[in-house]
């Protein structure tokens, strides 16, 4: 459950942020997790309310963004735009194996996007 170990940065990254401008609140924060990180989006939101508890980021309001992964073909370099939904039959590492060129089917594919998890910004109270 990679979920939670990420929710854990993203909190730490978040108190950082917001020491930083000395924050005594954090009210919103926005992610934007790639379709490749394959994190389960229930999972990583419950993480981050437990994590959050009793620090200035308790009670704030997590938005997600799930952004689609962009692949580029090393064969034809047609690039592409895939969602992780279309191998929920998968398992990791299964699933990556799957990846393909849409044009011309090869299998020799460059991640481009969507294997991220940022930050996007964060609402404080000073």
């Amino acid at each position: 459950m990679h979920e939670f170990s990420t929710a854990q940065m993203i909190i730490e990254n978040v108190i950082k942020i917001a020491e930083k401008y000395n924050a005594k609140r954090v009210a919103e924060v926005n992610l934007e997790i790639g379709a490749l990180t394959l994190l389960n989006l229930d999972q990583l939101t419950f993480s981050l309310t437990i994590l959050s508890e009793k620090t200035i980021v308790e009670g704030a309001e997590f938005k997600i963004n799930y952004a689609s992964a962009k692949l580029k073909c090393l064969n034809c370099g047609y690039e592409s735009v895939i969602n992780a939904d279309s191998f929920n039959n998968y398992d990791w590492p299964e699933f990556i194996l799957q990846l393909k060129c849409v044009k011309c089917e090869s299998r020799e594919v460059e991640v481009i996007e969507g294997k991220s998890c940022v930050i996007k910004d964060i609402k404080i109270k000073v």
